[in-house]
């Protein structure tokens, strides 16, 4: 079954998703954050608690046009779903964290 979006294309279901296979090298995890101090160091906080071999400082950031909001992608090695939902809840539990993709 495909889900069709409002412009008439195909989405993809969770039951057509590709499977990860676990460990999964250089899974990426992005944030969508408003830009408001220490965010950065407060999600390399969070991620280093379900991922600790991650390195905080190989992250790419890109800022929004009028500096509102910021996304990071961060590189961590994924080990389950049981970890990447608890790292999914604990980014979601900033306030200032608006999507984790």
């Amino acid at each position: 079954m495909a889900l069709i979006t409002k412009n008439g294309d195909q989405a993809e279901t969770a039951v057509d998703a590709p499977k990860i296979e676990f460990p999964c090298d250089n899974y990426v995890i992005k944030v969508v954050a408003l830009d408001v101090d220490d965010i950065h160091a407060i999600l390399s906080e969070k991620l280093k608690v379900h991922a600790p071999e991650i390195d905080a400082n190989a992250v790419k950031v890109n800022r929004s046009s009028k500096g509102r909001f910021v996304s990071y992608s961060f590189r961590i090695v994924a080990q389950s779903e049981a970890q990447l939902a608890a790292l999914h809840t604990d980014l979601m539990s900033i306030d200032a964290v608006k999507m984790v993709m």
